[in-house]
């Protein structure tokens, strides 16, 4: 560390209280390998605590999808949590000078949540209370300083998205993963496994594998949310042999299974910004096809182009078509992450910690294997 940070005590453990830190791990293991991560390097990581925030030092709390936090529920629990965290940061700030960081994960949420009234003090908490901003790319930064002005002068840091490597069971051979399945060894196998949104275009999915001729097999994995969505991707399935639909909840071992017995992963969303689906399919050395919509290219160039592809408008037959030309060809057993590095990820949330608590605090650089992604403007 270099000696421009000021003093010792800038270099001290820091203490984190982060919504959500462990608490979700069963449903989506980022946060808590982020926060093992760093808790490992000897900082204090807690899941958020109200009560902490008003009776204990605290240096940084940190927000990762605030409008689940804050909206979810009664009006009147959303109105308590809204008064309640911004009277507790108050008392936090004063005591300890705790800095807010939010990451944007989605500048918006993919359902809106509670009133226009509660929503509007949601809003004014991020604006009148973020300190700094983290994202997962530079064209997420972009776009939540667009779609929040007011936070367009405060610092932001870029931090990609970590592998799955240590979270998942990614060695699982296909030819086991397709003979638990009932699936032919020497099948052309496309997936998309994951919970089902509408913004995920399943159906169309679906419609364009029916609709042509091609030797593939299409397996959907995963748990529509409602019976309306599940109902059009039956329908769009038409009996066809060729899809093979398990419309239920996956565990980590079946999701991982089914990814394993894969060639290649599709992902056609009508409206992303970054895909936990497609870093799972790559942590499990599967290439993986996405339309070229928020961070999609910027993970083209982190992986590489025989590991993503993405595509211009709608994935249709002549889009199958070049897909599955793609997936044969010949790549590495291994997919190259090495930019989606745990330790350099948690390093560099450190780094903004303390650059925000301290703006004359200078950090060494990463070393290149694990320095995230560029800011390209």
């Amino acid at each position: 560390m270099t000696a421009e940070r000021g003093s010792a005590a800038a270099d001290r453990p820091l203490v984190i209280e982060a919504e959500p830190a462990f608490r979700t791990a069963h449903a989506n293991p980022y946060n808590a390998r982020l926060y093992s991560t760093i808790a490992a390097e000897g900082h204090t990581v807690r899941d958020l605590s109200y009560l902490r925030l008003f009776t204990r030092p605290v240096d940084v709390v940190h927000l990762h999808w605030p409008e689940l936090t804050f909206l979810t529920g009664r009006r009147w629990r959303v109105l308590a949590r809204l008064l309640l965290f911004r009277a507790g940061l108050r008392v936090a700030r004063l005591r300890n000078d705790t800095k807010l960081v939010w990451t944007v994960h989605n500048v918006a949420s993919h359902e809106q949540r509670s009133t226009p009234r509660l929503r509007a003090m949601h809003r004014r908490l991020l604006v009148e209370e973020v300190d700094a901003l983290v994202s997962l790319s530079a064209g997420g930064l972009d776009a939540a300083r667009e779609a929040y002005p007011e936070l367009a002068g405060k610092p932001g840091t870029v931090t990609p998205h970590g592998h799955y490597r240590l979270d998942y069971d990614v060695t699982v051979p296909k030819a086991q993963a397709r003979a638990e399945r009932g699936i032919d060894a020497d099948a052309l196998v496309v997936a998309s496994v994951g919970m089902i949104r509408s913004y995920k275009n399943i159906p169309d999915l679906v419609r364009t594998v029916v609709g042509g001729d091609d030797e593939v097999r299409l397996v959907i994995a995963g748990k529509p949310a409602g019976a309306e969505l599940a109902a059009e991707i039956v329908a769009a399935a038409d009996a066809d042999p060729r899809v093979l639909l398990d419309l239920a909840f996956q565990s980590d071992a079946a999701i991982m299974a089914w990814i394993r017995a894969s060639d290649v992963v599709v992902l056609p969303y009508r409206a992303i910004q970054n895909s936990g689906s497609a870093i799972l399919a790559l942590s499990a050395d599967r290439p993986v096809v996405v339309p070229a919509l928020g961070a999609m290219r910027e993970l083209q160039e982190l992986v590489g182009p025989d590991w993503v592809r993405c595509y211009d408008g709608d994935f249709d037959a002549a889009e199958l078509a070049r897909t599955l030309e793609w997936a044969a060809t010949p790549r590495p057993d291994r997919a190259p992450l090495d930019r989606l590095d745990w330790g350099g990820i948690a390093r560099e949330t450190v780094a903004a910690y303390r650059r925000v608590r301290d703006p004359a605090w200078i950090d060494d650089p990463l070393p290149e294997a694990a320095a995230p992604a560029p800011v390209n403007r």
